[in-house]
């Protein structure tokens, strides 16, 4: 599923969703660190509204922190968010949303369009010197504001489209489109008028791309995309554009490859399914399990540690499904395409090449960690040659019990862990005004942060999850983020920075301890499993 919107994470957190509706949001949830990011600033500004309605006593210096804190009013815009994986400290798994991306009119006059441009990945730019690319310059104006489509391509895989806004002199505006349930939609639907895929979208520059995935939706052959805006560059109007779109020739092109073989190592299964060449896409097809035993030991690890914390603390955003990593080569061995953290030896996180983006979705109850299917999308070979897929990385995530006492009046401290060399710089509580539209203007929040930084050797495993804990017993939930730089030491270790936040520890205690709940490995393959992807 594409993201929620933000009044569907909210109904989310206020528990106020059917079952249904709440396990889409949670397999969601699982995937998409950004929306993780969203839930958790929605829940914690619900609880320090609460905390601000029973403990009302504000600080001496409150009215100074207020106006200090004060800025001229702009407007907020929707951050581009690529369709990659989210490998990281969360949940792991994949990142699936519609792209934008734009560029100024002249330099996308310059090359004849924006999917000639290197504003788009290169499949698009491939697609758009096929019959799968057309002008459309459909325009509807209100309010002296003039909406236009100008290209779309249509291919098997995706369907993508650029628009752009102009005022009654023709002078080009700001694209941005804020959206809610009320305003701006953008809309897929198929020949029976049924809407089939949401999107998401952001802009910079003049122009905009709207991108749908078609991954995860019943084959159509005709149907339309629609532009429903009512807000359009601060004024309020009717903007409403049907796009005709047609995939027979884009299906006609399509090959797809039955492969149907599987692998098992170190616990660890791999069905290798199908591909599909597309004009703008190739696509891999792959599903990924825990052998039953291994599943298993898996479940008892996880149960023991949400015995000794909490469930919450021992799942919450920690994913455990096993992934892997890969290349795409010819048959010369000429690698085409990859994702992968041992890729690249001079960089300190994952990379890839020739990489468009990544869906996946698992069976069942995400709790059970069962099968998980997963569609990785790369760019299309120019010239038609046979291609081989290349397995020679999994990434397996297991339970912690590493430990780190400290003092938190004698900082920094440093500890070695498993590839690492980490500092507590600090344990800091920080109190935050801000002002909000509600009958209570002002929310106070209180959080206590603990900085971490240091250095890790590139195969270290990713450390996932923590929790902290007092000298009373005590246990605190914390939310952690992060960053691997590729900066590196005199001893080849790559920079980390960590930051984890407690919105429940509410005063900083002489002594804590971190606890460390999961960690994922990355696993060179001795033997590395090579299959063809052609027939």
């Amino acid at each position: 599923m594409t993201c929620p919107k933000e009044d569907e994470l909210l109904a989310f957190v206020d528990d106020m969703l059917e079952d249904s509706e709440k396990e889409l949001i949670l397999r969601h949830l699982h995937g998409c660190m950004y929306c993780q990011q969203q839930v958790e600033v929605l829940h914690y500004e619900q609880e320090a509204l609460k905390e601000t309605l029973i403990e009302p006593a504000l600080n001496d210096d409150f009215a100074d922190i207020i106006v200090a804190g004060l800025q001229p009013y702009e407007k907020k815009r929707t951050r581009i968010r690529p369709w990659k994986y989210a490998l990281g400290t969360a949940a792991g798994l994949i990142l699936a949303a519609g792209i934008t991306f734009s560029v100024s009119p002249s330099f996308a006059e310059l090359l004849g369009g924006i999917f000639k441009s290197d504003r788009v990945d290169e499949g698009l730019q491939l697609a758009s010197n096929t019959e799968l690319a057309e002008r459309v310059n459909i325009a509807v104006e209100d309010q002296g504001i003039t909406l236009q489509v100008e290209e779309l391509i249509v291919d098997a895989s995706r369907i993508a489209f650029s628009y752009k806004i102009t005022n009654k002199s023709g002078k080009m505006l700001d694209p941005y489109l804020e959206s809610n349930d009320t305003k701006n939609t953008i809309t897929l639907h198929n020949e029976k008028g049924e809407e089939i895929g949401p999107s998401s979208w952001s802009n910079a520059d003049d122009h905009g791309v709207v991108e749908f995935s078609l991954h995860d939706i019943e084959p159509f052959m005709k149907g339309f995309i629609r532009m429903d805006l009512t807000e359009v560059s601060g004024k309020t109007g009717n903007w409403r554009i049907e796009v005709p779109v047609d995939l027979t020739a884009a299906y006609a092109k399509q090959v797809t490859v039955e492969i149907d073989e599987s692998y098992e190592v170190d616990g660890v299964e791999i069905e290798l399914e199908q591909t599909k060449y597309s004009t703008s896409t190739t696509e891999i097809f792959y599903s990924t399990a825990y052998t039953e035993s291994a599943r298993q030991e898996m479940l008892e690890n996880i149960e023991e540690k949400g015995q000794q914390f909490s469930k919450e603390i021992a799942t919450d955003f920690i994913g455990y499904h096993p992934r892997i990593g890969y290349r795409i080569e010819d048959e010369q061995g000429q690698v085409k395409g990859y994702y992968n953290l041992l890729a690249n030896e001079e960089r300190g996180h994952p990379v890839d090449l020739n990489m468009i983006g990544g869906y996946g979705k698992w069976e069942g109850d995400y709790a059970e960690v069962g099968k998980t299917s997963m569609v990785d999308t790369f760019v299309p070979e120019r010239e038609e040659e046979h291609l081989y897929f290349v397995l020679d990385t999994i990434y397996k995530t297991k339970t912690s019990d590493f430990s780190v006492t400290f003092n938190t009046e004698e900082l920094p401290y440093t500890f070695e862990y498993n590839g690492y060399e980490l500092t507590i710089d600090s344990v800091e509580r920080e109190t935050d005004y801000s002002l909000q539209k509600s009958w209570k203007p002002v929310r106070r929040e209180v959080t206590t942060r603990v900085k971490l930084s240091g250095h890790a050797e590139q195969k270290a495993p990713d450390l996932a999850g923590w929790t902290l804990e007092d000298a009373n017993g005590t246990i605190y939930q914390t939310f952690s983020s992060g960053a691997t730089l590729d900066e590196t030491d005199d001893q080849g270790r790559f920079k980390r920075e960590i930051e984890l936040i407690s919105y429940d520890l509410q005063k900083v205690p002489k002594e804590l301890t971190l606890h460390l709940i999961a960690e994922t490995e990355a696993i060179k393959l001795d033997k590395e499993w090579r299959v063809p992807l052609f027939k």
